[in-house]
């Protein structure tokens, strides 16, 4: 089990399957100094911000903008991925999941809409309403003059769409708002356009995007060298070995779980990433 599961999971095994995270008393919680100074919670006053549709794209660019600085050489750098790893887990970061999981998210969770995808608008992708968000912090969106629009669906479509969205080869991650285990939305990620994944792979800013509790193994025996995991791969961790047979690289795989997908032969299984030799410390 992950630290991060460790302190937030309690009996659920994973932060994210904690039904605390998706309760308005967290929410809502106040400090001491919100209360002296007679003002609304961190998660409202942040959510307030991000749901105006003109403002938090800007701001995201300019997030990215700092992001690059953790190329520079030497002290700035390592500065800037250190201050990246510390804000991601007290900001808005997440974790990638397999269906599986996505759809129990669904099932702790209420209120569910669809917004347009923001990584998409920044790097001139067609709009596509697939960033799964739910209460609290859907509630909050509606108060903004400015708001996402949304599209609202009923448990059903919700994970219906996730089916359709895992179909695409879009990758599911949950995210968290301002503190774990507070979950507020599942992102369905075309890696191309995700900006969460770019300080991640570029930069090693692991926890603004984690990989997922699991990691795939192939079975080689029942692998018939078709090679559409490679193809499916959206991090190149999948290759062809001497054999024609498929080879995971466990040091890159994120354990999404696309693989699976469109493997005719089922020989593609997630594993637990903590119990995995290699993988057990690659998040």
């Amino acid at each position: 089990m992950c630290k991060f599961c460790k302190k937030h999971a309690k009996e659920h095994g994973k932060w994210y399957l904690n039904p605390e995270g998706y309760t308005e008393e967290l929410f809502y919680k106040l400090t001491l100094l919100d209360r002296i100074l007679g003002r609304q919670p961190r998660k409202v006053r942040n959510a307030l911000k991000s749901s105006d549709s003109s403002w938090y794209p800007l701001q995201l660019s300019k997030q990215m903008d700092l992001v690059d600085w953790a190329s520079k050489p030497s002290f700035i750098g390592s500065l800037i991925r250190k201050l990246g790893n510390y804000m991601a887990l007290r900001t808005h970061s997440g974790q990638v999941v397999p269906l599986e999981d996505a759809l129990k998210i669904v099932d702790l969770s209420h209120d569910h809409v669809v917004y347009p995808c923001m990584c998409k608008r920044i790097f001139g992708g067609q709009d596509e309403y697939k960033c799964l968000n739910f209460a609290p912090l859907t509630e909050v969106n509606r108060k903004a003059p400015r708001r996402w629009k949304e599209k609202r669906l009923s448990p059903e479509e919700a994970k219906e769409k996730l089916e359709e969205f895992s179909e695409k080869g879009y990758v599911h991650a949950v995210f968290w708002w301002c503190e774990m285990p507070q979950a507020v939305c599942i992102c369905n990620c075309d890696t191309k356009y995700c900006t969460a994944l770019r300080p991640k792979t570029w930069y090693d800013i692991e926890n603004v995007y984690r990989k997922a509790e699991y990691v795939a193994e192939v079975d080689g025996d029942n692998c018939i060298s078709c090679g559409n995991c490679v193809v499916r791969c959206p991090y190149g961790a999948i290759s062809l070995g001497v054999d024609d047979r498929a080879i995971i690289d466990p040091t890159i795989c994120f354990g999404c779980g696309q693989c699976r997908g469109v493997c005719e032969q089922n020989a593609i299984k997630l594993v637990d990433r903590n119990t995995h030799l290699i993988a057990k410390k690659i998040w």
